[in-house]
């Protein structure tokens, strides 16, 4: 027994010893040394007790040569999705399931539009940002040739290509689709309005409504005086192994409503749930910069962050910049296409598809004046039409010069240079927030806006044989929407339709109605001593004042004495105040309630996919409240039956149906329909989706107060369950005093750290449910406080020589 027992011994002591060897073969190093070809001098890196690199470097070069490094063997895992599907090669790496969404972005354009955009770069001459670009790519590639790689390549059995700039093309080009919404709705729109009377989307908000809130524009004279930025597509999409960018809150406010008398700066970026969360932070130090950012996986210049002297956020401007052309063929040659009377060839590129097992698959191209055609990769298009659709997209039209425009965000000394920076962004649409030690706050609305025709709807499919459908040139930069130093004291973006701009025109868009908006407006006018205590609870508050309308529009429909046996739920859902605490019962009534509602008015008319797609648009939120108050709404009656339906016929079989199923779901007992059993908070890893990976991947977190519109907006989709997963939120929340901007704050909704093994994977996700914060750190001594031993970055030559 005892030599088994040895033996059993020593099994385990094998076990345990070989664990702890392939954990330390696939961890991150945060100390010791390192030898870096081509680094000038020495480089210093802290990491924080949050992971975060704080790099000391003796010039430009060998600082971004280190954040590279530093960056990878944190986060090139997920670098290596970030690129594949921007460059749509996702499967050459994990499989033929993923080759219908490399045909999309094929299709749509972003990989050969990165290989336009790498041959502009290449073509232009030398700058500082194109330096710092290819000393990260050579940190990068140097960790790929030499570091601990993550356990995920293992798991592939794969290795990692080497990192180039078309890559860097690639990641900006699937950030920009992530904001382009005409594909995801465009289509809809358009089977409402061949399939439906005019009447069914009058009731809905195609455009801004009057009820909707607005971004007020300021156009200052010039910036001279500042004071001294499924079947269908939507489950295709959902396979996608990382984040899509989805929304925003940044709000600025001026010193004279601030308690120290400087400006007060926060951003929190709404991106979906994923593991690691989107945001990798490093601060950067060389004589003369200083600039702690917010860096997507890939990017080597933060797209959120800060200086000691000016902070840069972000939201997404959501303005309408794809459109959607119906192509006539010409009926005596299927090669060609007419526009008027002329003939024009169709244009075709065929293109290889690597599938990892299986042999490689060819793709053919097709296009026109207007964009390729999408027929062939889009369902929702293929099931409207037989006529080639094409897209014409505003970002695909031009090579990008994101990296120079966010080097110069980072790099700025003034307000004028972030403004002309913003003007170089063409496409995706974002709001750049600015706020400096100075005093001066502003937002621009940075994109390339089309003059459209006026013969066309921005978001139904044209006649793409019409000559003068086609858009007609472009509006100045200087025309965008805008505020700058505006007398009320802040500036506010909330993905909401911003006012008319300069030139009269009101732009379109998938603007959110503004309930996130309203909320912060309301609540920065109720003082003036704002600071970074109490700006708090407005940046975690979970309220939205139009539910608790729409609840009442529900209840007034329905009659009390059919719900007896309810009558203190629904009288307490009468009086809700929009809140989502976990133990309030009112959401899990209200949201199983309306989805019920708008199911049984909606899904005769549109199909379950189409209806299901509804649901996941900007078009619901925005269209609920005039919805549901709207008596003579079509969209009441149910086409299937002989009988004309009312809104209380179908609001009250929607209440039935929602009271059985919460019986059924969470008990008899309505006092126990605690919100909190109805959430589930899950940031899903690329290999999470395969057991028992998900349990080693993927990072499960107690309930989050989860809502729609909220300010601390944590969204989830309608659905009939009843069980709502948390697909999005806060992918950071900073909060930012120029009274002393070394005590800024922020945090991550997992950790900094994609590696599985590092401590810093998941250290941050149980502070970001419970609306905690941690510190950004700039000063040196706060620093050395905060961290261990240095992870000292040497040039190879130094060190051979010694």
């Amino acid at each position: 027994m005892k030599k088994i027992g040895i033996i059993i011994g020593s099994l385990i002591l094998l076990i345990l010893v070989g664990l702890l060897a392939f954990i330390y073969l696939h961890s991150p190093q945060y100390k010791g040394e390192l030898n870096l070809e081509g680094l000038n001098s020495e480089v210093e890196v802290l990491f924080d007790e949050f992971g975060v690199p704080h790099i000391y470097a003796e010039n430009e070069e060998d600082a971004y040569q280190a954040l590279g490094y530093v960056h990878a063997q944190d986060r090139l895992f997920q670098l290596e999705m970030m690129r594949r599907v921007g460059t749509g090669s996702l499967a050459e790496l994990l499989g033929p399931d993923l080759v219908e969404i490399d045909k999309f972005f094929r299709t749509l354009g972003i990989p050969n539009h990165a290989k336009e955009s790498t041959t502009d770069w290449n073509n232009q001459p030398n700058s500082p940002w194109k330096s710092a670009t290819e000393a990260y790519i050579k940190g990068v590639n140097q960790f790929i040739q030499e570091g601990k790689l993550p356990v995920e390549y293992t798991l592939l059995g794969a290795t990692p290509r080497e990192f180039t700039v078309n890559d860097v093309h690639g990641i900006m080009g699937y950030m920009s689709f992530t904001f382009a919404m005409g594909v995801k709705t465009d289509p809809l729109i358009s089977k409402m309005a061949r399939e439906l009377a005019p009447e069914y989307l009058e009731v809905l908000s195609l455009q801004t409504l009057p009820n909707h809130y607005f971004i007020p524009n300021h156009y200052p004279d010039s910036l001279a005086n500042e004071v001294s930025v499924e079947n269908s597509l939507i489950s295709m999409l959902g396979k996608l192994p990382v984040p899509a960018l989805e929304g925003s809150n940044s709000w600025v406010i001026a010193g004279s409503k601030t308690k120290s008398g400087k400006v007060l700066f926060l951003n929190d970026t709404h991106i979906g749930f994923s593991s690691p969360s989107v945001w990798y932070e490093a601060h950067i130090e060389y004589p003369g910069y200083s600039y702690y950012g917010n860096h997507l996986a890939g990017m080597p210049f933060g797209l959120v962050g800060h200086s000691k002297n000016h902070s840069i956020g972000l939201t997404m401007f959501e303005n309408d910049d794809q459109d959607f052309f119906e192509i006539k063929t010409n009926p005596s040659n299927s090669n060609s296409y007419l526009i008027g009377d002329v003939s024009y060839p169709f244009q075709s590129r065929t293109e290889t598809i690597k599938v990892k097992g299986e042999a490689d698959q060819t793709l053919e191209i097709r296009s026109t004046i207007h964009g390729p055609i999408l027929n062939d990769v889009v369902p929702e298009i293929s099931a409207l039409t037989s006529n080639p659709v094409a897209s014409w997209w505003v970002y695909t039209l031009q090579p990008t010069q994101a990296l120079e425009a966010t080097y110069k965000f980072n790099h700025a000394e003034s307000m004028q240079e972030v403004a002309d920076a913003a003007s170089l962004i063409h496409a995706p649409g974002l709001n750049i927030m600015y706020g400096d030690s100075s005093g001066n706050i502003a937002w621009w609305a940075a994109a390339k806006l089309p003059i459209r025709s006026e013969k066309i709807h921005s978001k139904i499919f044209a006649d793409g044989s019409d000559n003068e459908t086609l858009p007609k040139g472009w509006y100045p930069f200087t025309d965008n929407p805008q505020s700058v130093n505006p007398s009320n004291g802040y500036v506010i973006s909330a993905n909401n339709q911003p006012d008319t701009m300069k030139n009269g025109v009101l732009f379109p868009g998938y603007y959110y109605p503004g309930d996130r908006y309203q909320r912060i407006a309301t609540t920065l006018e109720t003082r003036n001593d704002w600071d970074m205590e109490s700006i708090k609870s407005l940046q975690l508050e979970t309220v939205n004042t139009k539910h608790p309308k729409n609840a009442k529009q529900l209840i007034q429909a329905v009659n009390p004495a059919e719900f007896e046996n309810y009558q203190e739920i629904l009288e307490r859902l009468g009086n809700w105040d929009g809140d989502h605490n976990l133990k309030d019962i009112e959401p899990t009534l209200y949201y199983k309630w309306l989805y019920h509602t708008l199911r049984l008015s909606m899904e005769d008319e549109l199909g379950e996919s189409a209806f299901s797609t509804y649901l996941e648009t900007f078009l619901m939120i925005r269209s609920t409240e005039n919805f549901l108050t709207s008596e003579q709404n079509p969209w009441w009656d149910n086409t299937e039956t002989p009988e004309i339906e009312s809104k209380s016929m179908i609001v009250s079989l929607a209440l039935a149906q929602s009271l059985e199923e919460l019986n059924t779901q969470l008990g008899s007992n309505w006092k126990d329909w605690n919100w909190e059993k109805a959430i589930i908070s899950e940031h899903p890893h690329p290999l999470g989706s395969q057991k028992p990976l998900d349990k080693i991947f993927n990072v499960k977190t107690e309930p989050l107060k989860a809502n729609a519109e909220g300010i601390n907006k944590l969204a989830f989709k309608l659905n009939g369950g009843g069980i709502y997963k948390v697909t999005s939120g806060p992918a950071m929340r900073i909060i930012l005093d120029f009274e002393d901007v070394e005590k800024s704050i922020s945090v991550l909704p997992t950790g900094q750290s994609g590696n599985r093994f590092s401590k810093h994977y998941r250290d941050q996700a149980k502070m970001y449910v419970k609306g905690r914060y941690r510190s950004q750190l700039m000063n040196r001594n706060d620093i050395l406080n905060n961290s261990g031993d240095p992870l000292i970055l040497k040039p190879l030559e130094t060190s051979k020589a010694n």
